[in-house]
């Protein structure tokens, strides 16, 4: 039975450091014993995998560290595990900040667990600086938009796409009185109504889309609505759907058609632009099973691998191949992806947000 770990609520950060002796004898031989980049040129895909496969047998695991829902990460690799039945495979799940934490302090302290894992778009800088991230060619994502869902130097690829709406509830407000776009959820009308995420990241998909000027305007003139700082994305979907809040600012469009397909009364505002983002995910430097993972994320970044994951989860993939019911509904809106250069405008960005909604 594979293990899944789950974050727990409190704990100390590592101790920092160890000695370059134990470091050296700590690599695993994988990291050494490599084929010469010349004969990797000349592989074929099926040379490649081949090579691969014989490397992970060896190594028989690869660990993942990420957020989401247990039951869909399990059901992904539930897929690869099928595809490749000698690889045992260790999940650890949690919110995106405590996998930052986790994967930040372990690194810093020299401890390395992890074959695949992933930041934030304002995270991935820093994971960058502290040398996280393995330089890979991601061979099947050679289509993926370049700086939105894959980086130019290959140091990551995005995992998924979040589309980023505003909803309200049905219930609540008719729909004459709904809010079409940006513009009308600044209404005083809605003044102490709008619940928002603690997380600053659709302010800044706005940035992107809008640039500073526009985005700070807009911001300070909402934070005159007085929006209610919620949890997560879910807790709040539930409480919206409830009625508890009539329209919150931002929330997974994926989840918002699994909540209308169960009957919730909620609606999406097909604002202009409809924010999005892809969220880095990447093979870590220093992995401990550098075979299996180099073969997990080929796998992952497949169409295979991608609609695995989409039918998983219900979320928009990179692979422009796969057409789904997400890319149905967005036809003929102004979706505006978020490039992953924004991410050195995000201290700036998260100092505004929590000057104007975290008082």
């Amino acid at each position: 039975m594979d293990r899944v770990e789950h974050c727990p609520h409190s704990g100390s950060r590592l101790a920092r450091g160890l000695a370059a002796a134990a470091f050296a004898v700590a690599i695993p031989a994988a990291w050494i014993f490599m084929p010469d980049s010349m004969a990797l040129s000349q592989e074929t895909a099926q040379q490649r995998e081949a090579r691969l496969v014989e490397g992970a047998k060896r190594e028989g695991k690869v660990i993942w560290w990420t957020p989401g829902a247990a039951r869909h990460l399990e059901q992904v690799l539930g897929k690869f595990r099928q595809k490749y039945p000698f690889i045992k495979t260790e999940l650890w799940r949690a919110g995106g900040s405590e996998v930052r934490e986790k994967v930040f302090s372990e690194a810093r302290a020299g401890v390395y667990n992890v074959d695949i894992t992933g930041a934030d778009l304002e995270d991935i800088i820093e994971a960058r600086k502290l040398g996280l991230m393995k330089k890979h060619d991601w061979p099947n994502t050679r289509d993926w938009a370049p700086g939105r869902y894959r980086d130019s130097e290959g140091y990551w690829v995005a995992r998924h796409v979040l589309v980023a709406v505003s909803v309200y509830n049905t219930q609540s407000i008719p729909p004459a009185e709904a809010p079409k776009g940006w513009s009308d959820l600044l209404n005083p009308k809605w003044k102490g109504e709008i619940s928002i995420p603690k997380d600053f990241d659709w302010a800044m998909m706005l940035w992107s889309a809008w640039g500073k000027e526009k985005t700070a305007s807009y911001l300070k003139e909402f934070a005159k609505n007085k929006p209610v700082v919620g949890a997560g994305h879910n807790a709040r979907a539930e409480l919206l759907a409830a009625g508890a809040m009539k329209i919150d600012m931002r929330i997974n469009l994926s989840d918002v058609l699994e909540y209308q397909g169960k009957g919730a009364p909620i609606e999406w505002v097909r604002a202009d632009p409809i924010i999005s983002k892809g969220t880095p995910m990447f093979i870590a430097e220093r992995a401990p099973h550098p075979n299996a993972a180099v073969l997990f994320a080929d796998w992952f970044t497949s169409l295979e691998g991608q609609k695995a994951y989409h039918d998983a989860t219900g979320t928009m993939m990179p692979h422009p191949a796969l057409k789904t019911r997400l890319t149905e509904v967005l036809k003929g809106l102004n979706l505006a992806p978020t490039p992953a250069d924004i991410a050195l405008q995000s201290r700036e960005i998260a100092k505004i947000y929590g000057e104007l909604f975290w008082k």
